[in-house]
């Protein structure tokens, strides 16, 4: 026999689903249980229990009196999950996970810099600091003091400590350097003095004042036979490198001996010395380091047919068009634009591939404890190179998005682009960023809460917000270039050129540690007033 009462109450419900449903239709999507009461034949009943009805959501804020149905939050919600249509009383908010409870769940777990209770406020349009205290509570979320405000992250401690790290950067950073002053001048014969105080201890491959010699050579541009003319007429220099007579100064056979028994690790030692006193009682320092590389030419002929290998390590690659040689990669602290570590690598080497040897290079030689962001361009963008990033470092790496990854992605970093050059000024955080994208296309693309491709766009927001101290990484490499010869390699064996290109950022940092010792600060960023 069949149950008439059961058929009876289901065409029931679906008359009153149907009837909610084209009240919405003719009242933009969205209406209050009083209007429904009002405006249809439903029964109070079934609008008072329509929270727990399939089809409809209830807002999460006004205590669930605004009703959508699923599929227009759905189909109309930002890639976020939330939907916030204009009421009569302000704006009403729902989203894809219908409860508070398990919206902020969802947000806490998901967003990539965790959430905090003003944060809730705000996305959910009513008061949270109980719910999510409950959930915490229940230790369904984490929760973590961070400078005094409760930060609910993922329960898992690896997903939290990334969340946590990227706090850090959710605000335009306040660093940037010091404006140059008018300090005077910089003497040579200083710069060496200063250079022997750490060479003493750090150079035992050749005779430290040998060494000393070397870095001069690196302003001057000078080949060994003119280097050892310059100091044998020049008493202030002798005087510095302890040479009483003209004829003690070493022969320029003796100058091209020493270049070429110098060890590249011990000049690396003398760089980390020199950096970590002119570093130690820098406000900012250590809070932002920027990686970039650059390419140098070999000494050789490099016409096209000129074959890698000719030259020993050399090879054909690209950096601003087709070259032959190596390219030089570099670690800068933000703040004093000190070049803090370097390495070297052959021409034909992938940008990507050579962040992991230089951030061991700067991790073993550095404990900054305070690294905020790894800063980068797209040259560096990997998830791989982010991973490493996060595992040796315990920070992100920001870089711009690598458009080659994929066409959703390089279509996204246009959309990035043209939202800075208009809203530039108004974006205080990722999250403002995110909201003014276009959300329809970042659904079509397929980006989630939580994503892979979410975590780049808002990297990649981040790395814009932070772009105006990537800046000093070009500036490092043009004062290299321009002071201390950089680019101006005049040795063919591959040892020897990293002992050129080591030595450029040993002389530039000497530079800067004298002008610190000298008390004028106004020119430790550049030797450019070096007599």
């Amino acid at each position: 026999m069949p149950n008439t009462r059961s058929d009876t109450r289901e065409n029931t419900d679906t008359t009153h689903k149907t009837a909610v449903r084209e009240f919405l239709r003719t009242h933009e999507e969205v209406a209050s249980k009083d209007q429904l009461r009002a405006g249809t034949e439903v029964p109070a009943w079934y609008i008072d229990q329509i929270a727990s009805q399939d089809p409809f959501y209830t807002s999460l804020n006004y205590n669930g009196e605004y009703i959508a149905s699923k599929h227009v939050v759905g189909h109309r919600s930002t890639h976020d999950g939330f939907w916030r249509p204009e009421v009569d009383d302000g704006i009403a908010v729902f989203h894809r996970k219908e409860s508070t409870k398990a919206t902020l769940k969802h947000l806490a777990f998901n967003r990539p810099s965790g959430l905090t209770a003003a944060e809730a406020n705000d996305r959910l349009n009513r008061p949270c600091y109980r719910a999510l205290a409950a959930l915490a509570d229940d230790q369904e979320v984490h929760a973590t003091k961070v400078n005094g405000t409760t930060v609910y992250t993922h329960r898992w401690p690896s997903r939290r400590d990334v969340q946590l790290s990227q706090r850090e950067t959710d605000q335009p950073s306040a660093v940037s350097p010091p404006e140059p002053a008018d300090d005077g001048f910089l003497y040579r014969d200083e710069l060496l003095a200063t250079f022997l105080s750490v060479a003493v201890s750090d150079i035992q491959s050749i005779p430290p004042e040998r060494a000393a010699a070397l870095v001069l050579r690196q302003f001057e541009g000078d080949s060994f036979d003119a280097l050892e003319r310059r100091i044998r007429r020049n008493y202030s220099l002798r005087e510095a490198l302890d040479y009483t007579k003209p004829e003690d100064v070493p022969d320029g056979t003796s100058l091209w001996r020493a270049f070429d028994e110098l060890q590249p690790e011990e000049l690396r030692d003398c760089l980390q010395s020199m950096c970590s006193e002119v570093l130690a009682e820098h406000d900012h320092a250590g809070e932002f380091i920027v990686i970039d590389g650059t390419h140098i030419a070999a000494w050789a002929n490099t016409r096209e047919e000129i074959e890698d290998g000719d030259v020993e390590g050399a090879s054909w690659g690209y950096h601003e068009g087709k070259f032959y040689g190596y390219k030089v990669f570099l670690v800068v602290d933000a703040a004093s634009e000190l070049p803090v570590a370097i390495t070297m690598e052959t021409g034909s080497r992938n940008d990507s591939k050579a962040f992991t040897p230089l951030i061991e290079e700067f991790n073993d030689r550095y404990d900054f404890e305070d690294i905020q962001a790894v800063l980068a361009d797209a040259g560096f963008d990997s998830q791989g190179n982010r991973e490493q990033s996060q595992q040796r470092l315990s920070s992100p790496l920001l870089t711009a998005i690598n458009p080659r990854r994929s066409k959703p992605l390089k279509a996204i970093k246009e959309e990035i682009k043209r939202l800075f050059k208009k809203h530039g000024d108004e974006i205080e955080s990722p999250y403002d960023a995110l909201e003014r994208l276009p959300q329809k296309q970042l659904s079509e693309y397929g980006v989630k809460v939580g994503s892979v491709e979410e975590t780049y766009i808002f990297q990649a927001i981040k790395e814009r917000m932070h772009r105006h101290l990537r800046a000093g990484v070009e500036r490092v490499f043009s004062r290299l270039k321009s002071f201390t010869g950089l680019d101006r390699v005049r040795a063919r064996k591959e040892n020897n050129v990293e002992t050129h290109v080591v030595l450029s950022a040993v002389a530039l940092v000497a530079a800067s540690l004298t002008a610190k010792r000298q008390d004028k600060p106004g020119l430790i960023r550049s030797p450019s007033r070096l007599i």
